[in-house]
């Protein structure tokens, strides 16, 4: 009797491999208004005789919710859970996750991957996560012990995220720290559009760009069109020689301007002032400032004896730099007119020999040299060391074949 079940059993398990080898295909009706797991396979049998688990091995592929799952084998356990294993990929749209092992549950559309990395592209952007679970059904994936984001030359960095493949976001939450040629970020929350590079902070976020000024605030956004920065609850700017503090701050880094609104002080450490008011709009360089709403200002530099204070409806600081108008007060310099080539050229003329007769001491054969006619103001002087001498004819044509010169010919370097 016991060999006529174990013959029984055999032949079933014949007939299954032979129905998966033949291209059978699991039907996938809707039960209770849930979608059953396509599957599909070269070869499929039980795990055990007897066993409702059943493997699945060569060309596998499943299908739920318009995911594509393949895997180098699996093994169902029920029409609804399913686990995969070697070269694991699911593919939804644009998204594809990369694995060593993943598990399914048809009830919870949602698919666990497992591996020493797990990879996940989406176009330019790729995250690197020990573990991540994705549903099927929302295109939501999520992961909980740490991940790495880079897309194009950003890279994000965040303990846990939430990746929305539809919206094409990722929410970084608990010590997310963002970098990038433009600013480096960190804080405890980041929503970052992959589209866009735009990114939306949230409490205790820090920020430092590339001209060195820092920005803290505890809601706000960055805008990677315009290179805007947008503070709307506690922000705080700190430049080489100014502080800021307002409830919003819309900080435009290209032209360094600054709006404020609200509770707006200044401090301009350089020119000792203080500046106050409910909107005001601040300008790097050179250094201007616009005050409205009750705006105040307070100078404490203590070498003009004492302190200053003023009031008005509205105020336009100014800032002078003593250097550049006092070098625009100066009269210009009026150089001598060139005397070159454009006008009459000046020709080198010989030193004259003595007339016989007359008593004057020998000119030495190395004093004969060629004098120019250019003024004395306008030489420059012979570079230090011997002179030494060309026989070239003089550029300007006149006859004279001696020129002491240490560099290329020129009228102006000639004696």
């Amino acid at each position: 009797m016991r060999r006529i079940v174990s013959i029984a059993v055999a032949a079933l398990a014949v007939a299954g491999v032979f129905a998966a080898r033949s291209g059978m295909r699991q039907s996938a009706p809707e039960e209770g208004g849930k979608k059953l797991i396509d599957l599909k396979s070269d070869l499929m049998g039980p795990v055990a005789p007897g066993d409702s688990v059943v493997f699945l091995v060569g060309n596998f592929a499943a299908q739920h919710n318009g995911a594509v799952i393949t895997c180098d084998s699996a093994v169902r356990y029920s029409d609804m859970r399913i686990e995969f294993f070697g070269n694991v990929l699911i593919n939804k749209n644009t998204t594809y996750i990369y694995g060593d092992r993943a598990e399914y549950d048809g009830d919870l559309n949602e698919a666990r991957v497992y591996s020493d990395i797990v990879k996940v592209i989406d176009g330019d952007a790729t995250l690197y996560t020990y573990d991540f679970r994705f549903n099927t059904k929302t295109n939501v994936g999520r992961f909980d012990r740490g991940g790495v984001l880079t897309n194009r030359e950003n890279l994000l960095e965040a303990v846990r995220g939430y990746y929305y493949a539809d919206a094409k976001e990722l929410v970084a939450v608990e010590r997310v720290e963002m970098r990038n040629d433009e600013y480096e970020l960190r804080g405890d929350s980041v929503v970052y559009n992959m589209a866009t590079d735009n990114a939306f902070f949230y409490e205790r976020t820090n920020i430092w760009n590339r001209d060195g000024d820092y920005l803290y605030a505890d809601r706000g956004a960055y805008e990677k069109l315009d290179t805007l920065y947008l503070v709307t609850r506690n922000g705080y700017v700190l430049t080489e020689k100014q502080e800021m503090w307002s409830d919003s701050i819309d900080f435009y880094r290209p032209r360094n301007h600054v709006i404020l609104r609200r509770d707006v002080q200044i401090d301009d450490t350089e020119h000792k002032v203080l500046a106050f008011g409910d909107y005001g709009e601040y300008w790097k360089e050179p250094g201007n400032a616009l005050l409205t709403r009750d705006p105040a200002v307070v100078s404490y530099d203590l070498s003009q004896g004492d302190s200053l204070f003023m009031r008005s409806d509205s105020m336009f600081l100014f800032t002078i730099n003593e250097a550049a108008e006092r070098r625009a007060a100066e009269p210009p310099i009026r150089w001598p007119a060139r005397r070159g080539r454009f006008r009459r050229p000046i020709r080198c003329r010989p030193r004259r020999t003595p007339k016989p007769g007359r008593r004057t001491e020998r000119i030495p054969r190395e004093s004969a040299a060629i004098r120019c006619a250019v003024p004395r103001n306008l030489r420059r002087p012979l570079p230090d060391g011997p002179i030494r001498w060309r026989r070239r004819r003089c550029p300007t044509r006149c006859g004279a074949r001696r020129i002491r010169c240490g560099r290329r010919p020129s009228i102006r370097s000639t004696r």
